[in-house]
């Protein structure tokens, strides 16, 4: 416990399946959070959860595509801690998957905006905090960009994008001390979960939904699998590892 003490995270998408889970683990391990999430009850629901594991929470509705709202969320985290030492940009919108002829300009923008542009600006805007003591950057990756799924045309081209933004920002900035990694996660959120629960118990296999059989046969849980990983990226443990893509996907993928 407390391998984040006293250390200012903002979270991006934080009101989401995996934002949760992972800002409820940080709570745990004494961090003080910047929650960012454009639903106001999910985030009020992440908010809440924070706060009973006794951490210092700040939290604003962001639309995180827009850059004016994302400067005005940084400079009052800022504001608020005194500094920012961890970021994780978890936030991405997508449109329901349907093959690539059929994607409209539209599927491609939402996603670019909200996932590849918001993760740019909030690595920009958070360089100044990070660079005073050698701060982290969790960025996330997806299964489906990386094994090239059907239908995830225009987010998987995103995920591709900030991996490839992710290992160009973790050269120029390793100098100044600080680690950029990705995550690419397999895990079943609530809100899989809760969908799966209301069909017919024949249907409710995730590999139905895309999700590809493990290696361990069994798939991720948010909190007791993705989110200790996120720690591990967050903290000092991982302070000579920088540039790379974790694949937490219980062995979706494995290489040599």
């Amino acid at each position: 416990m407390g391998k984040l003490d006293d250390k200012a995270v903002i979270i991006t998408g934080a009101g989401g399946g995996l934002g949760k889970y992972i800002a409820c683990r940080f709570a745990e391990e004494g961090a003080k959070l910047a929650l960012a999430e454009i639903n106001k009850k999910s985030l009020e629901e992440t908010e809440a959860l924070c706060k009973s594991k006794g951490a210092s929470v700040f939290s604003s509705i962001v639309d995180v595509s827009d850059l004016s709202q994302s400067e005005a969320f940084v400079e009052a985290a800022a504001e608020k801690f005194g500094t920012i030492d961890v970021v994780v940009n978890l936030a991405i919108a997508i449109k329901t998957p349907h093959s690539f002829l059929d994607h409209k300009m539209e599927t491609l923008d939402i996603s670019y905006q909200t996932g590849l542009v918001s993760t740019w600006n909030f690595m920009k805007l958070c360089y100044p905090y990070l660079k005073e003591n050698g701060g982290k950057i969790i960025n996330f990756g997806s299964g489906a960009a990386y094994q090239g799924e059907e239908g995830y045309a225009a987010y998987a081209a995103i995920k591709e994008a900030i991996r490839g933004l992710s290992r160009v920002v973790a050269r120029e900035w390793g100098p100044d001390g600080i680690n950029v990694n990705v995550v690419n996660p397999g895990a079943i959120t609530d809100g899989i979960k809760s969908y799966l629960d209301q069909l017919p118990e024949e249907q409710r296999d995730p590999t139905q939904l895309g999700f590809q059989q493990t290696s361990l046969r069994r798939f991720g849980s948010p909190y007791e699998d993705i989110a200790p990983v996120v720690l591990f990226l967050a903290s000092d443990d991982s302070r000579h590892i920088t540039g790379q893509t974790i694949n937490v996907d219980g062995g979706v993928q494995i290489h040599a």
